[in-house]
């Protein structure tokens, strides 16, 4: 019997490396769209699975729910990214990576003002027979 191998577990990938301020300053002569600080300490991300679903539970305090944006990259990445303004706000940014069963394309989020609960459901391989015909 040939079957699929396990899906690989979801991965929390390094964030972006932070940009210097110097680098900025001599690029352009504006402030940056993100935010370059730091994200808060007491910020942070965890994947739970289940049979049916990834749940990841990010903790954001300080953000704003029209400040949090999520997106899917190449159909196996969440990126996962939070901007705030104010004094002790920051820039939080993670990119999650799935294994094939992760259904992308029907990702539900809620953010309650600290919390951030991203469901993203798995989806059922479908199985394949290559075994002999019965009569």
């Amino acid at each position: 019997s040939r079957g699929l191998p396990p899906p690989a577990p979801p991965t929390i990938l390094d964030p972006p490396p932070v940009r210097s301020s110097i680098a900025r300053s001599s690029r352009a002569p504006h402030e940056p769209f993100l935010s370059d600080a730091p994200p808060p300490a007491d910020s942070w991300i965890a994947v739970e699975t289940s049979p049916g679903e990834y749940r990841l539970i990010a903790r954001l305090p300080g953000f704003r729910r029209d400040a949090i944006t999520l997106a899917a990259r190449r159909r196996r990445v969440l990126h996962v990214v939070a901007d705030s303004w104010e004094p002790d706000g920051g820039h939080f940014e993670r990119r999650i990576s799935f294994g094939y069963d992760a259904d992308l394309g029907r990702v539900r989020a809620e953010f309650d003002g600290e919390i951030l609960r991203v469901i993203v459901p798995r989806r059922t391989p479908a199985l394949t027979w290559y075994g002999e015909a019965c009569e």
